[in-house]
């Protein structure tokens, strides 16, 4: 695949960015994730650029991603499109979606009893991290498959980089990414879209549909992205060419 190109117009293109892989590198546990000043700032600037049409795009809570980029906030879609806010400062609208409280007893005595397993519970589901104790994950995945058969209609399966997923049906990122193109100040724009994982192949699709520009960053075999980065240094190389671009 081909690098994507830098050059991005203040009234005409709308960036939506994944956070974690994309932005910044994994770590064993979320909750360590934060961005450094430099890319806080950054961002805003390419968000200011761009007459506010930056939005980050995550499998996190919002209530997350504000953590990690504290004290700016951005517009947002947190937990694959659970949750959406249009605005920085907007209430975040979230999905009414819940794992029945029997799933979710049982997804936490199983990371009880198996040491190094995360359970992340989120507004409209869960993520279950097995970074720290890879050799659980033959484990994991058939526990989880045991548990779709109460949930399929209302959830699904996301398997992701460490980890297993469970989101709303209805709900993912290329549905957020839709949703929030309908609206100011992304309405009318050209939509590019920077992800890393399997979660975001839904929001290539999306942008792609839209004749925007989509880039996957890092292993891109088989992705529906047409533009690559291989690693998040260089997304935050291509980032700084974005920013100078705008501004000039």
């Amino acid at each position: 695949m081909p690098a994507p190109p830098d050059k991005l117009h203040p009234s005409k293109h709308a960036l939506f960015l994944d956070v974690d892989g994309t932005l910044l590198d994994i770590e064993d546990h979320p909750a360590d994730v934060r961005a450094d000043p430099s890319l806080v700032a950054m961002l805003s600037s390419i968000s200011t650029g761009l007459g506010g049409a930056l939005s980050l795009i995550s499998g996190r809570p919002i209530a997350d991603i504000d953590r990690i980029f504290a004290p700016v906030r951005f517009a947002a879609a947190g937990a694959h499109g659970s949750e959406l806010r249009q605005h920085p400062h907007d209430p975040v609208a979230a999905a009414e979606s819940a794992l029945p409280a029997s799933v979710l007893d049982g997804l936490r005595a199983f990371v009880e009893q198996n040491p190094g397993l995360l359970l992340e519970e989120k507004r409209g589901g869960v993520s279950l991290h097995y970074r720290r104790a890879p050799e659980f994950e033959a484990q994991c995945k058939a526990y989880v498959q045991e548990l779709l058969p109460q949930i399929d209609k209302d959830f699904r399966l996301i398997a992701g980089k460490m980890v297993l997923e469970l989101a709303p049906i209805d709900h993912n990122k290329g549905a957020a990414i839709t949703e929030m193109m309908r609206r100011e100040p992304f309405s009318g724009r050209r939509a590019v879209f920077v992800g890393d994982d399997v979660t975001d192949e839904d929001g290539f699709r999306v942008v792609n549909a839209m004749n925007g520009i989509t880039i996957r960053v890092g292993g891109n075999r088989g992705s529906l992205a047409e533009y690559a980065l291989p690693d998040v240094a260089a997304v935050r190389d291509w980032l700084e060419s974005v920013e100078s671009r705008i501004s000039r």
